[in-house]
């Protein structure tokens, strides 16, 4: 019976949902098997049938598009690249449940665990049944970002009855943001949160014009609105990826682009980030 697979595996094997293959075996559409009422499906019928007919094999393919959470650098390079990928940011956590629903060949991540360990165990939870690899972009600073006027803000417990600009909730900022209010016995209410954010850029634009007095944001983006920043952290941002996806001929535009000189001269514009080890596998399922 190895050579038979379950309902569950064959949707993760085409890369849609279990109720399309559902819908397949109604219409008669998919080679299976029912044993004792369950169904099952021969891999070897299962390639036939893909190699048979290569419309069914391509409209299996997953939308070309990068999820999870926003990055102002890979945003760019995304664009100058002109890699073809499409960008629906929505956070970390948000982004890996759009991976296992089959919507992205990509997703940003920076989800902070035990251990001083980042987005590991995250993917490996639940992503457990993808063919998934886990690639190092950037390692960034982040930390307290406010105008220089408000020079007496040197640690989180300075923000106290500030008006604060928040992140929606499951991205990596508000993961880590709750980790060090927790270090440092501070609750949500001690600070006043004005406003929901959804990039690192909006929310540092937010304390520039006004609308806020602080935020936890990027180096980056506090310095090109000649912010001040205190760095409370060096967190790693990975993306996780659709094997065969990495090899194909989008993802390789952007990887090309970021071993030009254009892209060595774009990073000169971001401070705070080192891309040492960027294109590492920390992570391969």
């Amino acid at each position: 019976m190895n050579d038979y697979i379950t309902t569950d595996e064959v949707a993760s094997f085409l890369r849609i949902k279990s109720r399309k293959v559902y819908d397949l075996v109604s219409k008669d559409e998919i080679p299976y098997k029912k044993v004792m009422g369950k169904l099952l499906f021969s891999k070897k019928e299962l390639d036939d049938w893909l190699n048979a007919n290569k419309k069914v094999e391509k409209a299996f393919k997953l939308p070309i598009v990068m999820l999870g959470s926003h990055d102002p650098l890979l945003e760019e390079s995304l664009k100058r690249s002109n890699c073809g990928i499409a960008i629906s940011f929505d956070g970390s956590k948000q982004g890996l449940i759009r991976m296992n629903n089959f919507e992205g060949i990509a997703a940003g991540l920076h989800i902070f665990e035990e251990e001083e360990e980042w987005n590991i165990n995250s993917v490996k939870k639940q992503l457990m049944n993808k063919d998934v690899v886990l690639m190092e972009w950037a390692k960034r600073s982040k930390g307290l970002v406010f105008k220089k006027n408000k020079t007496d803000i040197t640690s989180i417990n300075d923000l106290k009855n500030l008006n604060f600009a928040n992140r929606q909730k499951g991205t990596g900022t508000e993961i880590y943001l709750d980790y060090l209010f927790k270090k440092n016995n501070l609750t949500k209410n001690d600070l006043k949160f004005i406003k929901t954010y959804y990039t690192e850029t909006d929310a540092v634009m937010s304390v520039y014009e006004g609308e806020t007095d602080a935020t936890f944001g990027l180096k980056s983006e506090a310095m090109k609105f000649d912010l001040n920043f205190v760095e409370l952290v060096k967190e790693r941002f990975d993306i996780v990826l659709d094997k065969s996806a990495y090899f194909e001929e989008n993802f390789q535009i952007l990887m090309k682009y970021c071993n030009s000189e254009e892209f060595n001269s774009l990073m000169k514009k971001f401070q705070g980030y080192d891309l040492s080890e960027f294109g590492k596998f920390h992570y391969v399922s």
